[in-house]
C-alpha cells in the first residue's frame, strides 16, 4: 500500500497565489524520490524533484506560474496523485467565529444569491473544525468551485469578498475558510504568540489539566446547570400533538400543507415565531433498496426533533438534550420499514428561542444505504410543512443569563487550540492576506482584546513568513448585547494602527435581536474595498468610513472633524445626525442635536454646560445615519477615557 499523501490544501480545484513561488508538500516513505510535474498554460511542462526526509516529509517550491490556468499537477513517489483544474490567482485566509462561518444560503436574499453564484474561477476551501493541544499536520477539507450546488455552503463574507475581487481584477480568487462559531481570539493564536499578552496562560492550561480527570463529572454538572436555566428561562415542549393527528403517517394527506426549501431557519421564511413545525418529504426508493437498512442525515436542527420514517419514530433529540441545536442528526432506518417506491420522512421540530429549523448545509440532507457505496439521494429542496404550535418569539436577550461552560468542556475555547487544529496545517501555503471576523466571545475581555488581537496578527504573519501580509477584520455589528460592546469595538479599532491593518465597520448593518446579521454582502464588499486599494492599487474606493480626527469648541457648539469624510451626508437624507451624545464635567452623557457642516459635524451644547466630551454610536445597538460619499458608515468613537461603570 502506498504511503504517498499530500498536505491538506492540495486537492483538485485548488488556487495558488499568483506572483509567488508556491509550496507543495506531503509525506511518503523516508528517502523516497518525489517528482512534481506541472502542465498547463506553460511553453512546456515543468518537473521538479526532491526526496522525502527521515520523517517522510517532502516539500517542493514551484516556479512562478502565469495567472489563470487550468493547470494539472502530478505528484509521483511510491504512487501517483494527479490534481486537475488548478488555478493561479489571489488567495486569502478567512477566519473567525460564526459571522465569518455563516453560510451564503442563510444570508440575505439567499435563494437569488445562491442561484447567481456561478463563478468557476472562485473557489473555497473549508477547513474542518478541529481543536487540538499540539500542532496538527493535516485537516479534512477540499476545494470547491463556486457554483450553485456548492456556493450555498460558502462563507457568505468570504464569497462576497471573493466576488468583488474577481469582478474587479479579472483573476481567479481562492478563499481558505478556517472559522468556527462561538470561539475566542486566543484560541486562534499559537502559544508562543500568546505568552507576551496572556501571562495567566500557564496557569489556565495547568488548571485545565487538573480538571481533566473529572471531566465527565464536570460535564454532567454543567448540563444540569443548563437544564435548570432552560426550565426557568425558556418555554418547554408542551407535547407532541401532531403525531396524534397522524402527521407522521405515510397515508396522511399533506396536500394542503405549504412548501419550504430546506435547509432553512423558518424565521428567514417569514414565520416570525418559536414553537413547533412539522416537515414532511416523500422520497422514491429504488427496488434494490427495499428491505435494506438506510442511513438518514439531516444536519443540525435548531433546537429539538422527533424524526419518523413511514410513520415510525427512528430517532429523536427531545427537549432537554444538551446543546441539541448543534448536533448533526444521523439516524438509522431499519430495513423492515423500507419499501420500494414512495416513502415518507417526517420531522417534528421544536424551537424554544431565537431561530429554528434546519441549520445545516444542503449537503447534510441525505438518504443512502447503510452498507456499500450506493448513490446518495439528496433531500435538500422542497419539503411540506405545517405549524403545530406558535410561541411568540423569545428574544436572544434571555441568553444574557446563560451559564457559561467551563473551558475544559469546550476544547475549541482553549488557548491555541484552533491554531493547532486549523491554522498550523496550512503553513506555509502562500496567500495574499488575512480576513478576520471575531470578537463577540471576547466582549468581557475588552480591556485586553486589543493586545490579544495584535498578538494574533503578528503571530500569523510570523508563521506564514510572507512579510507584513495585509490583515483586514470586521468591527462588531450592532446588536443588543450589553454595555461592554462599545468598549470591545474601541479595542478593535485600536488594533487597526498596526501596519497593514484595516478594520471594516458593520455598525450600520446589525440586527438588534440577532447576533448574526444577514447582510453579509456589505461586510464582504467593505473588506474587498480595502484589499483593492491597499493590495491591488485600485484607488477608487479606500474602504474607510468617516473616522474621528479631532474635537474643537466653537462658542456654543462642538465641532467634530473627520478623516475620510468626502461627501459627508446622512444616509436617510435627514438634517439631524443620529447617534451623538455629549457630557460636561459631570461625565453624564445626554443625546445631542447634531448636523453636518462640510466635512464636519457640529453639535449643539445647550443642554450641557461646559461641554467637554463627545461620544458617537456608543451603544451596543442604535439606529445611525452618518456616512461619507462612498456610503460607508462613520466609525464609533469617544473623546473621554475610562472604563464602563
Amino acid at each position: 500500500m502506498s504511503s504517498l499523501r499530500l498536505g491538506s490544501p492540495f486537492t483538485e480545484h485548488l488556487v495558488f497565489q499568483r506572483d509567488r513561488r508556491n509550496f507543495v508538500w506531503g509525506w511518503d516513505e523516508p528517502g523516497q524520490r518525489i517528482a512534481v510535474t506541472v502542465q498547463g498554460a506553460l511553453p512546456a511542462e515543468i518537473t521538479l524533484g526532491t526526496a522525502a526526509d527521515s520523517d517522510g516529509k517532502f516539500e517542493v517550491r514551484l516556479p512562478i506560474l502565469p495567472v489563470g490556468g487550468p493547470y494539472r499537477l502530478t505528484i509521483s513517489g511510491s504512487a501517483e496523485i494527479v490534481l486537475s483544474d488548478v488555478l493561479v490567482g489571489e488567495v486569502w485566509l478567512a477566519s473567525g467565529q460564526s459571522n465569518m462561518e455563516w453560510p451564503l444560503n442563510l444570508s440575505a436574499d439567499a435563494e437569488a444569491e445562491v442561484a447567481a453564484a456561478d463563478f468557476k474561477a472562485i473557489r473555497m476551501l473549508k477547513v474542518a473544525n478541529k481543536a487540538a493541544f499540539a500542532p496538527e499536520e493535516t485537516f479534512d477539507g477540499a476545494w470547491k468551485v463556486c457554483a450553485p450546488p456548492h456556493a450555498g455552503n460558502f462563507s457568505a463574507v468570504g464569497y462576497y469578498f471573493a466576488r468583488e475581487l474577481h469582478q474587479r481584477l479579472g483573476v481567479p480568487v481562492g478563499i481558505i475558510n478556517a472559522s468556527w462559531g462561538g470561539t475566542y481570539v486566543e484560541a486562534w493564536t499559537s502559544l508562543e504568540g500568546l505568552r507576551p499578552v496572556m501571562p495567566e496562560l500557564a496557569e489556565e492550561l495547568a488548571e485545565m489539566a487538573r480538571q481533566s480527570p473529572r471531566i465527565d463529572e464536570i460535564r454532567d454538572e454543567y448540563h444540569e446547570q443548563v437544564r435548570v436555566w432552560e426550565r426557568a428561562s425558556l418555554p418547554a415542549d408542551p407535547g407532541n400533538l401532531g403525531v396524534l393527528d397522524g402527521w407522521a403517517n405515510t397515508d396522511f394527506d399533506d396536500s394542503q400543507w405549504k412548501t419550504m426549501a430546506l435547509p432553512r431557519l423558518w424565521q428567514t421564511a417569514g414565520l416570525l415565531f418559536n414553537g413547533v413545525i412539522w416537515f414532511r418529504k416523500s422520497v422514491e426508493v429504488p427496488k434494490s433498496w427495499a428491505g435494506k437498512d438506510l442511513h438518514l442525515t439531516l444536519g443540525a436542527i435548531d433546537d429539538f426533533d422527533q424524526t419518523y420514517f413511514n410513520g415510525v419514530l427512528i430517532g429523536e433529540h427531545p427537549d432537554g438534550t444538551p446543546e441539541a441545536y448543534q448536533i448533526r442528526r444521523e439516524y438509522q432506518i431499519p430495513g423492515y420499514l423500507v419499501r420500494p417506491g414512495r416513502n415518507v420522512i417526517s420531522v417534528r421540530v421544536f424551537d424554544h428561542c431565537g431561530q429554528g429549523g434546519f441549520a445545516g448545509l444542503s449537503s447534510d440532507l441525505t438518504l443512502s444505504k447503510s452498507e456499500g457505496n450506493s448513490k446518495v439521494v439528496s433531500l435538500a429542496g422542497a419539503w411540506k410543512y405545517a405549524v403545530e404550535l406558535e410561541i411568540p418569539l423569545v428574544s436572544m436577550q434571555v441568553f444574557k443569563s446563560f451559564p457559561p461552560p467551563p473551558k475544559i468542556l469546550a476544547e475549541q475555547h482553549a488557548p491555541a487550540a484552533l491554531y493547532h487544529g486549523m491554522i498550523a496545517p496550512l503553513v506555509p501555503y502562500q496567500i495574499r492576506g488575512f480576513l478576520f471576523y471575531q470578537g463577540e466571545n471576547n466582549v468581557d475581555q475588552y480591556g485586553s482584546y486589543r493586545d490579544r488581537l495584535v498578538a494574533l496578527i503578528r503571530d500569523w504573519r510570523t508563521r506564514f513568513a510572507q512579510g507584513t501580509l495585509p490583515f483586514a477584520y470586521v468591527q462588531l455589528a450592532g446588536f443588543e448585547g450589553n454595555t461592554l460592546w462599545p468598549y470591545l469595538r474601541e479595542a478593535q479599532h485600536a488594533a487597526s494602527f498596526e501596519p497593514q491593518c484595516f478594520m471594516a465597520t458593520a455598525i450600520d448593518v446589525g440586527d438588534p435581536a440577532d447576533i448574526h446579521p444577514r447582510n453579509k454582502c456589505a461586510v464582504g464588499q467593505r473588506l474587498a474595498y480595502f484589499a483593492l486599494s491597499n493590495s491591488y492599487g485600485k484607488s477608487q474606493v479606500d474602504g474607510f468610513g468617516p473616522t474621528f480626527e479631532r474635537l474643537e469648541l466653537e462658542g456654543n457648539w462642538l465641532r467634530v472633524h473627520f478623516r475620510h469624510a468626502k461627501g459627508l451626508r446622512t444616509s436617510d437624507g435627514a438634517d439631524q445626525v443620529l447617534g451623538f451624545a455629549i457630557a460636561g464635567r459631570d461625565a453624564v452623557f445626554v443625546d445631542a442635536d447634531a448636523r453636518i457642516d462640510g466635512e464636519c459635524v457640529v453639535i449643539a451644547c445647550g443642554a450641557v454646560q461646559f461641554p467637554s466630551a463627545v461620544r458617537y454610536a456608543w451603544k451596543d445597538y442604535q439606529v445611525l445615519n452618518l456616512t461619507n460619499g462612498a456610503k460607508l458608515p462613520a466609525l464609533p468613537f469617544r473623546t473621554d477615557g475610562g472604563s464602563p461603570a
